[in-house]
């Protein structure tokens, strides 16, 4: 299993290529030169010391090179043309688990909005047949629970009611749309609940292309094992009012809304509560992202928020599994 040791041994052996990679923007952080600074930034982050690095720019491009974010193109994840700054460990482990990562993607689109002051909230991914799950603060935005106990669509300012779609590509620089009508919303979990919420989609999209196929989820006594191991998050992340802009800018190229890859470790598991951590990159349009585990393709969790600098959170899949079947 690759281990932190290795991506920070490979980190320390490239200083003078990353140095070179950042095109002198490394120069001033600190008042010393590109190489050194990003030296002392490595020893800071293995002795876990990254809250005291002397520049945010600093740790957002250690962050770059060890979770990096790739674009996914044609169904696939895509590495940079110049791949200067990526991390070869990474890429190798990726490559490793490319025929899951492959079998996922087209599984997860972005949810989109009519009648809305949103053009888009969020990340969808199939869990069943006709069944996508996301998170209940997505699925608030468009839909409200009626007394009867089901859920109905909002009505926008105009009293034109709110339509939501999946669209299952939005991919940068890729004009193919794959856009399935939310039909009814099946299940948001109340406050105090799990961050879940259950969509009905349609069959086909516009164009009469099938649903793509559900992702399989892991059984808890599966997710008890992934503790420290890898996984890859694909969502649609949007830039954050929340997180450093120009740590953003870095990572992301100033690309936002369009599908996304990207790998990272699951740090910690919490039974009691169904959750888990993780570290992968993401930003607020990854709400309802999926968590595909690396080495079995299956789904580790539903990704629902993070504390920058900290750790991401996830629902455990098995969760999702439960309220499956409770509610559909």
């Amino acid at each position: 299993m690759l281990s932190h040791d290795d991506l920070r041994s490979e980190l320390i052996s490239r200083l003078p290529d990353l140095a070179t990679w950042t095109g002198g923007r490394m120069e001033g952080l600190d008042g010393g030169p590109a190489t050194a600074v990003l030296a002392a930034g490595v020893v800071q982050l293995a002795e876990g010391n990254a809250g005291e690095l002397g520049s945010p720019g600093l740790e957002a491009i250690v962050e770059r090179f060890t979770r990096p974010v790739f674009l996914v193109q044609d169904g696939t994840y895509a590495p940079p043309k110049d791949s200067a700054g990526e991390s070869e460990t990474i890429l190798a482990l990726l490559a490793k688990a490319v025929t899951g990562i492959q079998a996922a993607i087209p599984s997860v689109g972005r949810v989109d909005l009519r009648n809305h002051r949103f053009g888009w909230v969020g990340t969808g991914w199939m869990v069943g047949p006709n069944v996508a799950v996301t998170n209940r603060h997505v699925a608030q935005e468009f839909a409200t629970a009626a007394p009867n106990g089901t859920f109905g669509f909002r009505a926008a300012a105009d009293r034109r009611e709110v339509k939501a779609a999946i669209d299952w590509r939005r991919e940068y620089q890729r004009p193919d749309e794959h856009v399935v009508k939310v039909d009814e919303v099946m299940w948001i979990e109340p406050d105090g609940g799990h961050d879940v919420a259950l969509l009905h989609v349609s069959d086909t999209d516009e164009d009469g292309a099938a649903t793509p196929h559900p992702i399989p989820l892991m059984a808890e006594a599966e997710i008890a094992d992934t503790l420290a191991e890898w996984v890859a998050v694909i969502g649609y992340p949007e830039q954050s009012p929340y997180n450093d802009l120009l740590d953003q800018q870095r990572i992301f190229d100033g690309i936002y809304g369009v599908k996304r890859l990207a790998p990272g470790t699951i740090m910690s598991l919490n039974n009691d509560s169904g959750t888990l951590e993780h570290d992968a990159t993401t930003l607020g349009g990854n709400s309802g992202s999926v968590l595909v585990h690396l080495a079995s393709g299956k789904a580790v969790g539903l990704h629902f928020g993070g504390i920058e600098g900290e750790s991401n959170q996830a629902v455990q899949a098995s969760v999702v599994a439960d309220l499956i079947a409770q509610h559909t």
